[in-house]
């Protein structure tokens, strides 16, 4: 579903650490904050909002319950890891590996409330979707894609410096250096991206097509859960290579880190593990 996938956190280490700083105040007010991200993709009416509320405050509720001691103890993983003078990248790997088994329970979880929506959406409400989706690739591919490469490059490496520098503070030369190398080696992935995200909004397209019958339930479920069996043949081969890139640039970063730089990664990361904490709620009564 449009954006659900933000109940997870983000997919990798470094934006994992980033994004769930927001956790405390996304779990007050995550319900109007999805409504309202929804609403701007779908157009809903005031029935369709009313019959979502419930649902988006079950699935919340399931998340804070299931999944945050997950979360948890993903993270104190991460800190034994990370602890480690020169962490493995096949062991950061396998970290980066239980956010994707996350997203795919969280799907699962999501399926049945994106079934109901998209397949009782309207063809002024489709409509509406596929100008937001335009909308929001031609944003996409003039930022990411339509600079030169070598531009490209850069902005990935700097976009990586600014997420990381919270955690490990003032990055050293050297790191800085490992993170530009790691960016250029990615070479044209902005490209691949935004193509496997256009084809699995494709395949959308062609599901919501039938809709109104007894087979959409069907053609959405694996759009949903099963992402990638809907992966371009470049993203096929290229994501395997991205995620193994990502774990040893995070080893080697932390093998180069200071004295300093641990101790500032291991309070931050004290610190958001009690925050989640205090977010884990008690399952409501069916």
């Amino acid at each position: 579903m449009i954006r659900l996938k933000a109940l997870a956190g983000a997919t990798l280490l470094c934006i994992t650490l980033s994004a769930c700083s927001m956790v405390g105040f996304s779990y007050k007010h995550m319900d109007w904050w999805l409504m309202w991200k929804i609403d701007d993709a779908l157009n809903l009416t005031s029935e369709q909002k009313d019959l979502l509320e419930p649902q988006l405050h079950t699935l919340l509720n399931w998340h804070c319950s299931a999944e945050l001691p997950n979360a948890i103890s993903w993270l104190e993983q991460n800190q034994l890891l990370l602890e480690q003078s020169t962490p493995s990248s096949e062991a950061i790997r396998a970290q980066i590996d239980q956010v994707d088994t996350a997203f795919k329970r969280i799907a699962r979880q999501v399926t049945p409330t994106a079934t109901q929506l998209l397949g009782g959406l309207s063809d002024q409400q489709v409509t509406h979707l596929y100008a937001f989706l335009k909308e929001q690739n031609q944003e996409d591919r003039e930022e990411f894609l339509d600079p030169p490469l070598a531009t490209q490059i850069t902005e990935r490496s700097t976009r990586m410096q600014e997420r990381l520098e919270p955690w490990f503070g003032q990055l050293s030369a050297s790191q800085i250096k490992r993170i530009d190398s790691w960016s250029a080696d990615l070479g044209e992935q902005n490209r691949i991206w935004l193509e496997n995200r256009e084809a699995w909004q494709s395949a959308l397209r062609s599901a919501l097509k039938i809709r109104n019958t007894q087979a959409f339930a069907a053609r959405l479920r694996p759009l949903i859960e099963s992402r990638e069996d809907f992966y371009t043949k470049d993203y096929k081969q290229a994501n395997p290579k991205a995620q193994m890139a990502l774990a040893a640039l995070l080893g080697d970063l932390v093998g180069q880190a200071s004295e300093e730089q641990h101790e500032q990664i291991s309070k931050r990361l004290d610190k958001l593990q009690a925050q989640l904490a205090q977010q884990v709620c008690i399952p409501a009564a069916p």
